[in-house]
């Protein structure tokens, strides 16, 4: 599951890119060398001055990507553009099987089957055709060489875009049976320009030799660390050894993996991840998740014996999706949340060509378990990187708290965007309202134009981005679920005609869905006897009022 937050930012960036000159992207030059002496033992020089993008945990392919930092395309065609690439890739299967999923017993007796969800591509040929920009993609030429006593096939592909051509130069470096690895670089299929191209790219790949392997000089174990905790360290320290200017920093709570030099900033965003994660604890204490899931589970032991199953059935077959998931099933959750992963990009660039959804700032990916944001230092400002970082940690730490338990939207969105709104001052947060949805939802209450709550209650996920029967889209509706987050957790006291049986209705709604995991049966224990008219008037004179 991703959870995302969002921006409307898209048409800006738009009016933005049209208005700003075109200056297109030039032939690349040899830059430094991309060395890996930690998995394969190779060296090779890539294009100079271009940005390198890790693969995403668990891609089975992918060693890294390349692209230009500012002009990052070329015309094809008076119509068409390229957007220019290179790839790393390797082709590894010493190891494989051609069994489903690898099946294995634990020491408790439980069955476990792994399964690989990223097995990837096979070979060049197969991933060019899956995740190249293009289609039709057909060998033009190809030959055999020997590049410093190593065995290797130079291929040149012809691809289209719009029915344009384009060239796709590779070439596969054969190391040893079964294990390959690949440089791949597209560029125009016009002769006069790809005469350069094509110069740029066989110097590099020409650069490349085998160097030796080194031992990674792993931190030491901390004093408080656990299993996993020092077993993901290594992980991430492995990792950043082989992508070039990444970094490892850790907090008592969290590991942070970024591009970013700037140490001031790294420092500043460590110390709030640790000090929201405070606030996170005061309204979500682990005892009363624990609590809860204990309450949970007994409810689901009753029910199977009602229906005259096996209670205890569910618990001996145990599925892990391989290079994804938690570090170890036999952690207890409190200490997999000391293991949390967040990953910062340098550059809001680089944070999509690494996978981020267009037009959000950040996400929380429980499949890779790992939150996702970038620096917004030249864009929104770095208050945006805070907003964003306080709603998605929020995503990561209920996680850990309460598993794959998901909230209606109003409820998970709307409770992100109220940690959004905490300021922070003296090395400590204050809750203020998020200017994000202020004026969003004020606009909307005042042409009567918001999404009556008893609705707004229900709507599924598809209904809160926008795909509803009142045409309202999924910012309005981002705006809407903080301000009712808003209302019911600061409007005691405040808010006219305040009514005492409104204070528990965010605690009900949690608990009951924590310990039923029923959606309908949270909504119908929360708001049981709620008059909506009154909660609904109180709402938006309060909404309004902005207190």
């Amino acid at each position: 599951m991703i959870t995302r937050l969002f921006r409307v930012s898209l048409v800006l960036a738009l009016v933005s890119f049209l208005a700003a000159p075109q200056v297109f992207a030039q032939a690349p030059k040899l830059g430094n060398f991309y060395k890996d002496s930690v998995e394969f033992g190779f060296r090779v020089k890539m294009p100079k001055g271009w940005a390198f993008t890790p693969p995403q945990p668990g891609e089975n392919n992918l060693i890294g990507k390349y692209t230009p930092p500012l002009n990052r395309y070329i015309n094809i065609s008076p119509e068409t553009v390229l957007w220019l690439e290179a790839y790393l890739l390797k082709f590894d299967s010493r190891q494989e099987t051609d069994e489903d999923g690898e099946v294995t017993t634990d020491e408790d007796g439980n069955v476990v089957i792994e399964i690989d969800m990223n097995r990837g591509s096979a070979d060049l040929e197969s991933w060019i055709d899956q995740r190249m920009r293009g289609s039709g993609f057909r060998v033009k030429e190809t030959k055999d060489i020997k590049i410093r006593k190593v065995e290797a096939t130079q291929t040149l592909f012809v691809g289209q875009k719009s029915g344009v051509d384009f060239h796709v130069y590779t070439m596969v470096y054969h190391l040893e049976p079964k294990l390959d690895v690949a440089l791949v670089f597209n560029g125009p299929a016009d002769k006069k320009k790809w005469r350069k191209y094509e110069m740029a790219f066989n110097k590099m790949a020409k650069s490349f030799g085998r160097i030796d392997l080194k031992e990674l000089a792993f931190s030491e174990t901390k004093e408080d660390d656990s299993p996993a905790r020092s077993q993901k360290r290594g992980e991430l320290e492995a990792e950043c050894a082989k992508n070039p200017g990444w970094e490892l920093y850790e907090t008592k709570n969290y590991f942070v993996i970024t591009d970013n030099d700037d140490r001031q900033f790294m420092k500043e965003l460590m110390d709030r991840l640790e000090a929201i994660r405070e606030v996170y604890e005061e309204l979500y204490p682990w005892k009363e998740a624990e609590r809860l899931r204990l309450v949970a589970a007994n409810a689901r032991k009753k029910k199977a014996e009602e229906e005259g199953e096996d209670p205890e059935a569910e618990e001996k077959i145990k599925v892990k999706i391989k290079g994804q998931g938690r570090t170890s099933t036999n952690i207890s959750s409190r200490e997999l949340s000391r293991c949390s992963v967040v990953r910062i990009f340098k550059n809001k660039t680089q944070y999509h060509e690494y996978g981020g959804p267009g037009g959000s700032a950040g996400y929380w990916a429980s499949f890779h378990e790992e939150l996702v944001i970038y620096d917004d230092k030249s864009g929104g400002g770095r208050r945006d990187t805070w907003a964003v970082l306080n709603h998605e940690a929020f995503h990561q730490y209920i996680f850990y708290l309460y598993g794959s338990l998901s909230p209606h939207s109003w409820y998970n969105e709307g409770t992100g965007d109220y940690f959004s709104g905490y300021k922070y001052k003296h090395k400590r947060f204050k809750l203020k309202p998020f200017e994000w949805r202020v004026e969003t939802i004020k606009t909307a209450i005042k042409a009567n134009k918001h999404v009556p709550l008893k609705d707004l209650v229900r709507f599924s996920q598809r209904e809160y981005y926008g795909n509803n029967k009142f045409g309202v889209g999924g910012g309005q509706n981002y705006a809407q679920g903080w301000s009712l987050i808003y209302f019911l957790r600061t409007g005691k006291g405040k808010a006219p005609n305040w009514n005492n049986n409104w204070n528990k209705i965010l605690d009900i709604y949690f608990a009951t869905l924590a310990s039923t995991e029923d959606l309908d049966a949270a909504v119908d224990a929360a708001f049981a006897g709620v008059d909506w008219n009154a909660l609904e008037e109180s709402w938006k004179s309060y909404t309004l009022k902005g207190k």
